[in-house]
């Protein structure tokens, strides 16, 4: 896995330049996503590993946060389903073999994440078997980094390329809203896809929302942290 776990940190520059006049960064949302799978991927082994006999309220906090980790995963492979990749095919034809492969390997991925759940569950409800459920989980992370790596240098270059820098295609805006239709709230999921992330960052991103986002962020961020704070010994990672 990558030693990083943030995505927008290593592709601001080159996928990130501020779209004119709106200072937006490009493809935010599908950035976002990829680094929040991969910080908490990077952390709930660790938070599985220390779980004891006695430790109900955090096997359950555990399970809660990889239920919504994995219901997230679902709701953005329905997004690139359903919108992303009919774009692609339309508007770039030569990736067209490319998308329907990468449409395939969400079957296989959101197999392995129902394996990986059943793991969790079982780890939960028998304080048993922690070290085998977080090696599970990794695997899992092995397997979903591979594939967030082809959508990062084959996919993400030619959308760069191919649609206007004003695109709604990929970004914050347009994540949020087809998220929220069938899956977590404005609340829940900005709150997990800006865990960590610098103020100053966070803030411009938050310029891609909608006037009661950006009021109310301050305290859907607090109540997020007070919520997740039991699962992590340490500070969650922040982008360099």
């Amino acid at each position: 896995m990558s030693a990083a776990p943030f995505v927008l940190a290593q592709n601001v520059r080159e996928f990130g330049s501020p779209a004119a006049g709106g200072g937006t960064v490009r493809f935010a949302g599908l950035l976002l996503i990829h680094a929040a799978l991969r910080r908490d991927l990077l952390r709930l082994p660790a938070a599985i590993r220390t779980l004891g006999p006695r430790d109900e309220v955090r096997a359950d906090a555990v399970v809660r946060h990889w239920q919504f980790l994995a219901d997230m995963l679902l709701r953005y492979h329905e997004y690139q389903d359903a919108r992303l990749w009919p774009l692609l095919r339309r508007t770039v034809p030569e990736l067209r073999l490319l998308a329907n492969w990468l449409e395939a390997d969400h079957h296989g991925l959101e197999q392995s994440a129902a394996a990986t759940t059943a793991c969790v569950l079982e780890t939960a409800l028998t304080r048993s078997g922690a070290w085998n459920a977080a090696h599970v989980m990794e695997g899992f992370a092995i397997e979903l980094q591979g594939h967030l790596r082809i959508e990062e240098t084959q996919v993400l270059p030619v959308m760069r390329d191919a649609f206007a820098e004003d695109a709604e295609i990929g970004t914050l805006a347009d994540l949020l809203r087809w998220t929220r239709a069938a899956g977590p709230g404005t609340a829940d999921l900005l709150a997990w896809l800006l865990d960590g992330v610098p103020p100053s960052i966070a803030d411009d991103l938050l310029h891609q929302c909608d006037d009661s986002a950006v009021r109310q962020w301050p305290h859907w961020r607090d109540t997020y942290a007070r919520v997740t704070a039991e699962l992590w010994d340490d500070e969650p990672p922040h982008l360099p």
